[in-house]
């Protein structure tokens, strides 16, 4: 196994999307007039620095992720947890800081994460499109289809005289005979119709290992490697429209996707359904019924790794579709109203806007406590997974 990309890809993608998070809460922190310490690339350690202005920027010897340091945020901490956790007591300085200042800067690294998610997606499905089934076809080596004439990127018009749109709609066609029956298939070639076909449907070659696998079910991918809406811009990586028991009748194509350009409000809108269904899933954590499938859905930093790598590989689109999925997936994290997270914050401060004092140092410790643990449990489990994936 190749380990050097998957670690190149892994740290690039991850920190540059931390690194826009956490210039989000220095923008915001200037805006507001508040002072910005530090604004540094990778983690806390031995660093080549400028300084520039009030804020020394700079890039350190582990360049993962990256950091801001505002002192109305952090406070004095008193012991290295409190520092570690962002839990430090604020100053008298600092205290006359207005809270909504605070909150403002809180969230703005997650408002950056959302935007740059949003406006990559959009884009995204403008520029390059979507994967979609328009009835092109693969044909497999060998099989009946392809000994009767089809080619790859064929258009299906109709089976038996009857119109089929798209992949969906030959699969039920199909399922309607039996091995050894006949069907008429017509299809168009380089937008040309060509004579119908009188194709003998085979028994699938591998029905016996396949025994159990519902007849008729068919799924498609594509590598996504297009922007227009062509017959010989997509991939097709499905599997036989019939595959399974010994009846199953098999013609033998898989779908040839086309990506197909959506305007700008089509897009927008499509973008802020990924928002929702990302949001709709990190929600699914919380619930004892979803907990386990999510869990066993989400990736670690080892798996977004060897996600982004193979991302990388697969093409400028796709990288940055995959920078905006993480960048959605960890603004929508980091509001959880768990500290040490942004959320969590915010939600102390508003807190303490409520009770009009600020809370006892021990107290947001502790809770800082619990909810770092929490996190940290979280994450070794899906690294665990992550791992235990890689060997399978």
């Amino acid at each position: 196994m190749n380990v050097i990309l998957p670690i190149f890809w892994g740290i690039i993608t991850l920190s540059l999307i931390v690194v826009a998070h956490e210039g989000g809460h220095a923008l915001a922190a200037r805006a507001v007039g508040l002072e910005v310490s530090e604004f540094m690339i990778g983690l806390p350690g031995p660093s080549i620095t400028k300084k520039i202005g009030r804020t020394t920027f700079g890039i350190t010897a582990i360049p993962f992720g990256g950091y801001v340091r505002v002192p109305a945020l952090e406070g004095e901490a008193e012991n290295g947890l409190a520092a570690e956790l962002g839990a430090g007591e604020l100053s008298e300085e600092a205290r006359a800081v207005p809270a909504w200042k605070r909150i403002v800067v809180l969230s703005a690294g997650v408002v950056v994460n959302l935007v740059l998610a949003l406006t990559i997606f959009t884009l995204v499905l403008t520029l390059w499109g979507v994967p979609t089934d328009r009835g092109y076809l693969n044909p497999q080596p060998d099989a009946p289809a392809a000994r009767a004439g089809v080619r790859a990127g064929d258009k299906v018009v109709s089976i038996d005289g009857k119109a089929v749109a798209d992949f969906d709609a030959l699969v039920v066609a199909v399922d309607a005979h039996k091995v050894g029956e006949q069907l008429t298939l017509v299809v168009s070639r380089a937008g040309r119709e060509l004579p119908a076909m009188t194709i003998t449907l085979a028994r699938h070659p591998d029905a016996d290992s396949a025994s159990g696998n519902a007849s008729g079910n068919a799924s498609g991918s594509a590598d996504g490697s297009d922007n227009t809406d062509r017959a010989d811009d997509t991939s097709g990586n499905a599997d036989d429209p019939t595959t399974g028991t010994d009846d199953a009748a098999y013609l033998g194509v898989s779908p040839r996707y086309v990506n197909v350009r959506l305007s700008l409000p089509r897009a927008a809108a499509m973008s802020f359904n990924y928002l929702t269904l990302t949001a709709r899933g990190i929600l699914n954590l919380f619930r004892p019924s979803t907990f386990s499938s999510t869990v066993s859905q989400s990736s670690s930093v080892i798996g977004i790794a060897v996600i982004a790598a193979d991302a990388a590989a697969a093409g400028p689109m796709q990288y940055a579709t995959l920078i905006a999925a993480i960048s959605l997936s960890l603004g929508l994290m980091n509001i959880l109203p768990i500290p040490p997270l942004d959320g969590g914050k915010i939600l102390i401060e508003i807190i303490q806007l409520i009770i009009r004092r600020p809370l006892k140092q021990n107290i947001v410790i502790g809770v800082s406590l619990v909810g770092f643990g929490l996190l940290a449990a979280f994450m070794v489990f899906v690294m665990y997974n992550d791992i235990a994936r890689l060997f399978q």
